[in-house]
């Protein structure tokens, strides 16, 4: 089995769960996983690892996101999105487009967001959307977040369409909901659509049906994010061994992940920095090449 990436187009309706079997399936395959779940309403780019791949997850857990997010204004329901019940109403007829297109200006940047209740984070190992299908609401920190940019892609009342590229764990239903309080009103998530996640960009994702034509996406390439180093043979051996290498290459901070190559430029493992060291974290098996 090749070890891969695939950028999969994650249909409306299904879980990222369910997406991963249905790719495991199709390509008959017994090693899947997934980095990022998608929530069933949402749609779009899930990247789908495949074999040794599986053990990139954590590293591609930083990568910054573009979703395309459609707010029905003057609705709020409990989940933020159009699956909750409707809790609360409020008009949007004083609403303009220059008003929302003004109102984004503070939502871009380092911004501070509290997770929805209906979410996977865990508080004391109980995910928070089980405490709120029994109807209990807790107390969550709120969590520093970049909007690198927010912009108004089509104006429709009751419905805005919103451009979002952001950083990691930001809640988009969140952001709409906070949107649209800040303008007066209220209102949640109707469609979501994630456009991007790190270089995988939609245009180049695939489905069900193209699945076994899709581009094999390389570990490496998966990990173009990262720093790298290539090791000469007797330094692939002794961190293939457990011990560190030293390393004082201007620009690694420490706890930064890198990838670590052979001598033919082959990746066959990624490396944590620390300390003027690098060890091993992964082994990835043998040496991957770059196709």
């Amino acid at each position: 089995m090749i070890s891969r990436a695939i950028n999969f187009n994650k249909p409306e309706g299904i879980s990222s769960h369910t997406a991963v079997q249905q790719v495991k399936s199709v390509l008959k395959i017994g090693k899947a996983g997934h980095a990022g779940t998608l929530d069933p309403l949402a749609e779009g780019v899930l990247i789908v690892l495949c074999g040794q791949a599986t053990k990139l997850t954590p590293y591609l857990a930083t990568l910054d996101k573009k979703y395309t997010a459609v707010v029905r204004l003057g609705q709020h329901t409990d989940t933020l999105d159009r699956e909750g019940k409707v809790i609360r109403t409020a008009p949007v007829s004083e609403i303009t487009a220059d008003g929302v297109v003004e109102a984004l200006k503070s939502f871009t940047g380092e911004i501070s967001q509290t997770p929805p209740m209906y979410s996977a984070l865990k508080i004391n190992g109980t995910p928070l959307y089980k405490l709120a299908r029994k109807g209990l609401e807790v107390e969550r920190k709120q969590r520093s977040i970049t909007i690198f940019a927010i912009n108004l892609a089509a104006f429709d009342l009751p419905y805005i369409t919103l451009d979002i590229h952001c950083s990691k764990g930001t809640y988009v239903r969140t952001l709409c909901s906070d949107l649209a309080e800040a303008m007066g009103t209220c209102g949640h998530v109707h469609a979501l659509k994630r456009t991007g996640v790190g270089r995988f960009d939609i245009s180049e994702s695939c489905g069900l049906d193209t699945l076994q034509s899709a581009r094999i996406i390389s570990m490496d390439e998966t990990l173009s994010h990262l720093g790298e180093r290539t090791l000469t043979t007797d330094e692939q051996r002794k961190i293939l061994n457990g011990s560190m290498l030293d390393d004082y290459a201007e620009g690694r901070q420490d706890g930064a992940a890198l990838r670590l190559k052979d001598i033919r430029g082959n990746l066959f493992a990624i490396g944590t920095y620390g300390g003027n060291k690098i060890k091993m974290a992964a082994f990835l098996g043998k040496s991957q090449r770059n196709s």
